[in-house]
């Protein structure tokens, strides 16, 4: 999996210096203030999260599906910061990454039996769940069309998703026991946006990714939708609101057990929507 990220962030780089190289120094600027050569903004993000996982075994076969927030007690809701940063290769070619990370941990009754993985937990077992996602959204988009106040544009993207699940249970009269879930899921999506200058100080920018596919181990659909607002400030800063949503609902096989066999099955539905204000740093 790892062989997977480096070859995207590998190709990324290897673009950028192309259209880098084929642009002109003189014309890499006549696109402001509609784009920026580069910029970087730090956000604070008040998130909303929906996760609906099933582990399936080999085993014992299909498994519990569990919606986290509510029969885990996880909460569904959290303030954390985001970063995100934007290289507008030339005039027609942008490349942006965005990135956070989630992490939450609760305790729970269970109240009906539970199938996790391999392991069957007994009603009134005592559960603790932790729960960390990292997330990167790497967008790369081409503008066939560039005017003065406003531009359109498509491409491609991938949503990577470091997901990293322990859920463990005990109960006096039976034991103990407990299964776990570290897996990335490279998640690409195609592209659309649409930005616009209102005025000479006011910037929108939308934004919406959608695909459905199956590649490698991982099958199922994700999108991804944004809207932001921003005051520019001189040449160097902006200030401003967004809106980004993002659903992953997919199928990831063959992950491993404890000793290296591909033992279990993973079903995700996951949404994770976000209000952030932010300031960003314009070069």
């Amino acid at each position: 999996m790892n062989n997977i990220r480096q070859f995207f962030i590998i190709g990324a780089v290897f673009v950028a210096l192309v259209f880098t190289a084929a642009a002109p120094a003189e014309a890499q600027r006549d696109f402001e203030p509609l784009f920026d050569k580069f910029n970087f903004s730090l956000q604070g993000s008040w998130i909303g999260l929906k996760t609906e996982i099933g582990l399936d075994s080999e085993t014992l076969g299909t498994g519990t599906t569990l919606n986290f927030e509510d029969d885990l007690g996880l909460s569904s809701s959290e303030a954390i910061p985001s970063l995100a940063f934007e290289w507008q290769i030339a005039r027609k070619h942008r490349l942006g990454v965005r990135w956070q990370d989630i992490s939450r941990d609760s305790s729970a009754q269970a109240l009906t039996e539970i199938q996790w993985g391999d392991e069957i937990i007994p009603i009134d077992a005592g559960i603790t769940l932790t729960f960390d996602i990292t997330q990167y959204f790497i967008d790369y988009t081409y503008y066939p069309w560039v005017k003065e106040k406003w531009a359109v544009g498509f491409g491609l993207g991938i949503r990577w998703l470091d997901l990293k699940a322990q859920l463990q249970w005990e109960e006096e009269t039976i034991g103990e026991g407990g299964d776990s879930i570290d897996q990335a899921a490279p998640l690409p999506y195609i592209y659309f946006e649409y930005r616009r200058m209102f005025s000479d100080h006011w910037r929108f920018i939308a934004g919406l990714g959608w695909l459905d596919l199956s590649i490698d181990n991982f099958s199922g659909g994700n999108y991804v939708g944004r809207a932001s607002i921003e005051y520019l400030v001189g040449k160097r800063w902006s200030f401003g609101g967004a809106i980004n949503l993002a659903n992953a609902n997919v199928d990831i096989t063959d992950i491993e057990d404890e000793e290296g066999n591909p033992e279990f099955t993973a079903r995700v539905d996951m949404s994770i929507n976000d209000f952030s204000v932010f300031a960003r740093v314009r070069f």
